[in-house]
């Protein structure tokens, strides 16, 4: 089971990240609000209008320490394929640790799978 949450975390993480490289749109956005939990980790609400005209908003983060406060402007890249994928550029997965970690779990998982069926 453990295997196979690290595939699907791992495989996630590359694949969005892989699409805000491919397709991501960079564009300067407003912060409109910050959450901060219990731990002092925030994430950032920003606002700006697509290149189609829609005005978005999409939530980045989470930070130690905010490259914003309300009010302020930062740069964003969103996927205009799936708007909930995006993030401040220097945030953008390069896959160097995802691909590994999937390309090695995946191969566990299967490994996994096929003691138990056929094993012993």
């Amino acid at each position: 089971m453990l295997t196979a949450l690290v595939f699907w975390f791992s495989a996630t993480a590359f694949r969005r990240g892989r699409a805000l490289r491919k397709r991501g749109v960079r564009i300067a956005a407003k912060c409109v609000n910050r959450e901060r939990d219990a731990k002092g980790v925030s994430t950032l609400t920003m606002q700006f209008t697509a290149e189609d005209g829609r005005k978005l908003q999409v939530r980045v983060g989470p930070f130690r320490s905010p490259p914003a406060l309300v009010g302020g402007i930062i740069d964003v890249v969103y996927d205009p394929e799936d708007l909930s994928n995006a993030e401040t550029p220097d945030n953008v997965m390069t896959g160097r640790v995802s691909l590994p970690a999937t390309v090695l779990s995946g191969l566990v998982l299967a490994l996994a799978v096929f003691v138990l069926f056929f094993g012993d």
